[in-house]
């Protein structure tokens, strides 16, 4: 019996890798999300999402209107990304992660406080969408 080592048998078939196009750029998965709800404001130009707005501007904008819970959340939503600069997605980002940290949590008080931070990081990513449509962001 002669086997053949030649050319695998699979060759342009089950293991050739998807072709990608440049232009096929993946979404992020809070992205997703976000904008597959309804209900929730969505921003007119896409490309605004991964905008750089400076932090401490927008916090000391969200102050001068008084939404101090919006400030308290831009202040350290997404600084693990960036610390001067902050975007809707990484607030988005933040969100998410918010939610993963909340189904690890091992107290009721945790899970609260999570929420309830989870809660102000989405109002805050809605605030930021509704500026950015007004073009103030």
């Amino acid at each position: 019996m002669e086997l053949n080592v030649s050319r695998p048998v699979f060759a342009k078939g089950f293991w050739t890798r998807a072709q990608r196009k440049p232009a096929q750029v993946r979404k992020d998965a809070s992205l997703t999300r976000w904008e597959s709800q309804p209900w929730r404001r969505q921003l007119r130009d896409v490309a605004e999402y991964e905008h750089p707005v400076a932090r401490a501007a927008l916090v000391q904008a969200l102050m001068a209107e008084g939404l101090t819970m919006d400030a308290d959340a831009a202040r350290f939503a997404g600084a693990s990304e960036d610390r001067d600069c902050i975007s809707i997605a990484q607030v988005l980002r933040f969100a998410d992660t918010l939610a993963l940290r909340m189904a690890m949590a091992c107290t009721d008080d945790h899970v609260l406080q999570l929420a309830h931070l989870r809660r102000d990081a989405e109002a805050l990513a809605e605030r930021m969408i509704e500026w950015a449509n007004a073009g103030r962001l």
